[in-house]
């Protein structure tokens, strides 16, 4: 795949690290936290939440992969995905990798157009559908699409098509049928994946022009992936509820680190369900964008607000508790009075909180976009652990996290291991390390503009660090505003001020 970009950093990174490719991940959960008899994936089937182990999930990656090969798929060859999230969504992702293609997720709420283009740009062979509406899309499209030969449905698809048309089960019963005669070559592909092979193309639509499909390396995923799981304390007994959809990469490396440790994902219904499924799966780690922040915040202080006087005063108290509380913790200042009146708070106001999340919640992690200081003092004032980070699709995406025990408030955290940030003359966050992409997919002009002969990525943001190390964005470089004397003014506090107001949903 066409690029200038030596990825140095990968290859450094993965001498280091033996499990430097995901389907080696996935596998080593097995090996190393004994995963086969836990429960993996977990989605609402009549009501009713219902969980499959790693072993039943590996036998259908497996199934995926000996199918996807029985086709005649070559490593390196491309499958899009339009879906939502759930267990077969994981089963794509994985089944494509060991096979040594490459996956190229689209999200489902993409206009035909749209998925027409990222299928004909990445040149897929196989496309996997959620919907019919999807599969129509995919139909709609096939005249342009001509390296396209196989359409999987995960359903009973309806309707005619000029390429070859698969149920799920028919597709999984194509790989069982083949799997004794493919599985030494799905392990000899995987023996044979290296962490600088791309393994997947995210396509981000940045503001203008075409979408750019960004080259994820292994490497990147595995590398970044494993750096999570210390820093955010990632154990076997956790569970994390997935609703950001999973062609988001945010989404996508907290699946890998959740994976790596035999841990359990429950993905929620929709968007519309996550306070009911909270409350249905009990979860004990979040990833979203701040916007459930916002809204979890909104909903709250409307009901506060609605309250009886005594009400709102009991609950100003402790949240004005909470956040002395959490204050004096983060600086060892802690005495006895005021652990007496945290308790008090957390019996009368704060307990209630923590009750309609499920009740076990060790973590909420944000990131995607800016998270209002405001909001976030909220949740920590609460006694919910919140640590915001800071990332990119091309970052694969982490560059910074907030460290669990000394987060800082209005700050996306310190920069993870083995990645290195500096600030450019003009104040954009430039990085490198084994989390930059290889490039863009069939744009070479486009990676040497976002990545430097010596590796350094143009993030298009403003930030800067403190002297504790603390990154702080302050706003992306295409919006600053130039004065008539010249000087660049930040227009994104301002507006974050404007959004704060309960009568705001945007600001721009």
């Amino acid at each position: 795949m066409e690029t200038h970009y030596d990825p140095t950093p990968v290859k450094e990174w993965a001498e280091k690290n033996p499990v430097s490719t995901i389907p080696k991940l996935f596998r080593n959960a097995f090996e190393k936290h004994n995963a086969a008899n836990r429960n993996y994936l977990g989605a609402k089937v009549n009501g009713v939440y219902k969980f499959e182990t790693y072993q039943q999930i590996r036998d259908k990656v497996e199934q995926f992969a000996a199918a996807l090969i029985e086709l005649g798929m070559q490593p390196n060859d491309r499958l899009g995905q339009i879906a939502n999230n759930r267990p077969e969504w994981v089963i794509t992702d994985l089944g494509t990798m060991h096979a040594a293609c490459i996956h190229a997720p689209l999200y489902p709420t993409l206009a035909t157009e749209a998925i027409e283009y990222i299928l004909k740009d990445c040149g897929a062979r196989v496309a996997v559908c959620a919907t019919q509406k999807h599969l129509e899309s995919v139909i709609a499209s096939e005249k342009e699409l001509p390296s396209l030969e196989h359409i999987v449905c995960m359903f009973e698809p309806k309707g005619e098509s000029s390429r070859k048309l698969w149920s799920w089960d028919q597709f999984l019963k194509l790989g069982a049928d083949n799997l004794a005669k493919h599985k030494p070559e799905i392990d000899s592909r995987i023996q044979n994946q290296k962490s600088t092979d791309v393994c997947s193309l995210v396509y981000t639509s940045g503001t203008t022009g075409e979408p750019k499909g960004a080259m994820l390396m292994h490497g990147n995923f595995a590398s970044n992936s494993q750096t999570a799981v210390p820093l955010l304390e990632f154990t076997t007994e956790d569970l994390e509820l997935s609703f950001l959809p999973l062609c988001h990469v945010f989404e996508r490396v907290a699946y890998y680190s959740v994976t790596s440790m035999g841990a359990t994902i429950a993905y929620a219904e929709s968007v519309d369900t996550v306070a009911a499924n909270m409350k249905e799966v009990r979860p004990t780690v979040m990833p979203s964008v701040p916007r459930l922040f916002e809204k979890i915040y909104a909903r709250i202080t409307d009901k506060v607000n609605a309250g009886t006087p005594l009400k709102r005063n009991i609950f100003g108290w402790a949240m004005s508790v909470g956040e002395k509380h959490f204050k004096a913790k983060l600086n060892g200042t802690l005495n006895p009075i005021l652990k007496l009146q945290y308790a008090a708070a957390h019996k009368l106001a704060l307990s209630k909180l923590h009750t309609e999340t499920g009740g076990r919640i060790r973590l909420f992690c944000s990131g995607g976009a800016p998270l209002r200081k405001d909001v976030g003092q909220f949740f920590l004032s609460a006694g919910f652990t919140l640590t915001e980070g800071y990332g990119l699709t091309e970052t694969s995406p982490v560059i910074s996290f907030n460290p669990l025990r000394r987060p800082k408030n209005g700050t996306v955290g310190k920069i993870i291991p083995d990645v290195k940030v500096r600030i450019a003359e003009d104040g954009e966050i430039l990085c490198k390390g084994p989390n930059v992409m290889l490039g863009y997919f069939n744009k070479p002009q486009a990676t040497r503009d976002a990545i430097t002969e010596d590796g350094w990525f143009h993030t298009g943001d403003i930030g800067i660090l403190d002297e504790e190390g603390y990154l702080a964005i302050t706003d992306r470089k295409k919006d600053l505003l130039v004065m008539s004397n010249g000087k660049n003014v930040a227009p994104q506090p301002i507006e974050q001020l404007i959004q704060s107001s309960p009568y705001i949903e945007q600001c721009v």
